[in-house]
């Protein structure tokens, strides 16, 4: 088995070498070509397309099952109406409260998201804006027009401020933590 696992191992290198390049650095290794800074700003389009659709279906995928659990207590079966058309005839009383709830839920889903996925606190604000752009024309297109309800977008500035404030606290609280240093001895701090 290990000799397959090692066969599969070398034939992905060589097909796909720069998923396979990496360097072990140990206490013992010179560092070298160190920048000093301590992450790169390379511009990368494709990370930056595949952190967008990435948050996007955790987005959809977390509304949906929110959405559903809210409305399941309310005896009412799950539609897209819910999600994508804030002017359906199916959303009136506690339904709209509900729908409502759980975009306010989800923007907490969609904090963690983002310290996950983005973990950086500067890029919070522009991942979220374009989080919920995206969700405004997919709105669009599927009720066939422009939204003119008022509470809508009320419901998404909040959800956006939500997603912003606790996203950037949680990369925040990340980057602040203390960074181990290994084979240092406790007494030399």
């Amino acid at each position: 088995m290990e000799n397959l696992w090692s066969r599969l191992k070398l034939s992905a290198s060589l097909k796909f070498p720069a998923l396979f390049q990496y360097e072990k650095v140990s206490t013992n290794a010179t560092l070298t070509n160190m920048t000093g800074k301590f992450r790169s700003n390379v511009w990368d389009p494709t990370l930056i397309i595949a952190q967008i659709i990435t948050l996007q279906c955790v987005y959809y995928v977390s509304l949906g099952l929110i959405s559903a659990i809210l409305l399941k207590i309310m005896d009412q079966p799950p539609a897209l109406d819910y999600l994508f058309n804030p002017a359906s005839p199916l959303m009136y009383g506690q339904e709209r409260i509900l729908v409502m709830i759980a975009h306010v839920i989800n923007s907490l889903c969609g904090a963690i998201a983002l310290w996950y996925i983005i973990q950086r606190a500067k890029q919070c604000l522009d991942f979220s804006c374009t989080l919920h752009l995206f969700h405004f024309a997919v709105c669009c297109i599927y009720s066939g027009g422009f939204i003119t309800s008022f509470v809508w977008y009320l419901v998404q500035l909040v959800c956006i401020v939500l997603m912003v404030v606790i996203g950037e606290y949680l990369c925040f609280k990340t980057d602040l933590k203390d960074i181990p240093l290994v084979g240092s001895n406790k007494a030399d701090v």
